[in-house]
């Protein structure tokens, strides 16, 4: 189990025992990520898919044409503020300081 997680074979016996629970954590975080990340390039991709058949559908059958995009899709919807950057960068700063307290904790239960 431990070699799955990542952690070496010095680490899993020579270091804290507690140490296996963050690289447990870890390696979970890992795949939620990847998963989160391959859903949003699916999901992109049938995106792109549909207007390409939209489009080509459009144009076999009507007399008005369509056009494929010219440029990616974005995901905003127009410029970020200044008050919408600063509200995120407190977000992942509350996040990262989360992190870190359960990380000390897993680390101090000894």
């Amino acid at each position: 189990m431990a070699i799955l997680y990542g952690m070496s074979y010095e680490d899993f016996w020579e270091k804290d025992p507690n140490l296996f629970w963050l690289y447990r954590y870890v390696y979970f975080t890992r795949l939620e990520i990847e998963q989160t990340i391959f859903n949003h390039n699916a999901w992109l991709q049938g995106a792109y898919f549909n207007e390409a058949l939209s489009v080509s559908l459009c144009n076999a059958f009507t007399k008005q044409k369509a056009e494929y995009s010219k440029k990616p899709y974005t995901f905003l919807n127009g410029e970020i503020t200044e008050e919408e950057k600063k509200k995120q960068l407190e977000i992942q700063v509350a996040d990262i300081k989360a992190r870190i307290k359960q990380v000390n904790k897993i680390k101090n239960c000894q």
